[in-house]
């Protein structure tokens, strides 16, 4: 593809995500899927600067404000190649699979572009965050707030984590490494390898034999913390893709039984493949209709460990998903937030006593972390709150980075993606 055509490519595939009926992801590979023509340099290139902008939305978004351009999917790719240092004129000349020749509009806004200073801009503009979000994040991130966010904005790694299932987990990382795949391990998940650029895994033999997964350090961290090892009876309350599934029926070695639910059945069942790929098979797949699912009657007081990963925001997942922060709003975070603590009250009386529920989050939000455990734990005393420390120390043999009675991994300090967790033992 000619310099060009790429940037025809962006316009289109930024049109499409701007419609956020589908992932970012999900849209450019169907787009490459059927554009064999397309190289992996070409491929790498359009990714690239899809995500540059979506990790930029709001200083473009600024920009067009200020030079009067509309913020359509050609303005953006635009202002995108400007600030970049491209040659627009030479990029948008109306040539065949090239974009249209610049409008008057865009001509008028090059010198305008030329003299804005971003450092300028808005703190939510300079760190891509939504301005109603701008209190919680605040009260939330405290004196780390500019680099946390700034840190949700650059480029996630690649984590997979080991499937201590395998008779091969001990050779992980030499096998992938025959592939041209580098790793390192990482400071505070045993299981985690960490690839610093993107990898196709449909090809990687590794994979492909169940040795390895995706999952980041901080996920596999709160299956860790679970301890589901030698458990009989755990259940995974909101299981979704199954990332904390697999983990935690590895934790198990395939024993006791592990329950994994979730009000999407189309979700919960595509998680069969997996489960298969790494050879876990102590899982029972059940979809619920809600918390109340009168079939979870029969689990009351019997279970050993509940995860309860909690539907949230997301904030702490913004670097994998960047377009994902301008679909929250400030009512779907309320309705969150009363889910989060209806899941906590309706599912607390599954725990047998002496068992422990966990529950956990990809958010950075206090009012989705410590606020709801606070209100949980005041209106709940037969459950006690488990230094973090302590839960650290009798499952995992690596330092633990915290002193509070919290799991919160950020970007900024431990380059895992933001990850929350709670671990509550029942009197």
């Amino acid at each position: 593809m000619k310099p060009a055509a790429r940037i025809q490519s962006s316009i289109e595939l930024v049109d499409e995500i701007l419609k956020g009926i589908k992932p970012a992801d999900t849209i450019i590979t169907d787009y490459f899927k059927i554009r064999r023509y397309a190289g992996s340099k070409d491929r790498r290139a359009v990714n690239d600067q899809i995500y540059n902008i979506l990790r930029n939305r709001a200083k473009l978004g600024w920009l067009s404000q200020k030079t009067d351009l509309d913020t359509t999917a050609e303005n953006l790719v635009f202002m995108d190649c400007v600030l970049n240092d491209m040659d627009v004129n030479d990029l948008f000349n109306g040539e065949q699979y090239a974009p249209a020749k610049l409008t008057k509009e865009q001509a008028e806004a090059l010198p305008v572009l030329a003299q804005l200073d971003l450092a300028t801009a808005p703190d939510s503009v300079r760190l891509e965050y939504p301005d109603w979000m701008d209190d919680d994040l605040r009260i939330s991130l405290g004196d780390d707030f500019e680099n946390c966010l700034q840190a949700l904005n650059a480029e996630a790694p690649l984590d997979l984590r080991i499937n201590s299932l395998h008779p091969d987990c001990d050779k992980a990382q030499d096998l992938l490494n025959k592939q041209n795949i580098d790793t390192t391990t990482t400071e505070f998940s045993p299981l985690c390898l960490r690839s610093a650029k993107k990898v196709k895994l449909g090809g990687v033999q590794a994979y492909k034999d169940g040795i390895v997964d995706i999952q980041d350090e901080g996920s596999q961290l709160i299956a860790l913390l679970s301890g589901a090892k030698g458990c009989d009876l755990v259940m995974d309350f909101c299981a979704g893709a199954g990332g904390k599934t697999l983990a935690l029926g590895a934790e198990m070695g395939n024993k006791g039984h592990l329950y994994a639910l979730d009000i999407s059945s189309k979700r919960l069942y595509k998680m069969r493949r997996r489960l298969e790929r790494a050879g876990v098979t102590n899982v029972v797949l059940h979809p619920i209709q809600n918390e109340t699912d009168p079939w979870l009657k029969q689990f009351e007081n019997r279970v050993d460990r509940l995860l309860i990963d909690a539907p949230c925001s997301g904030v702490g997942a913004w670097r994998r998903s960047p377009e994902s922060r301008w679909k929250m709003t400030p009512e779907l975070l309320d309705d969150l937030e009363g889910r989060q603590q209806r899941i906590l009250q309706n599912a607390a009386h599954l725990v047998k006593l002496g068992g422990r529920m966990i529950y956990a989050t990809c958010s950075l939000l206090k009012r989705e972390n410590e606020d709801q455990i606070e209100r949980f734990l005041n209106e709940n005393k037969n459950f006690k709150l488990l230094p973090i420390s302590q839960v650290w120390a009798e499952t995992l043999t690596t330092p633990c980075p915290f002193e509070g009675d919290f799991m919160s991994m950020r970007p900024d300090q431990h380059q895992s993606d933001g990850f929350f967790c709670a671990v509550l033992e029942r009197l």
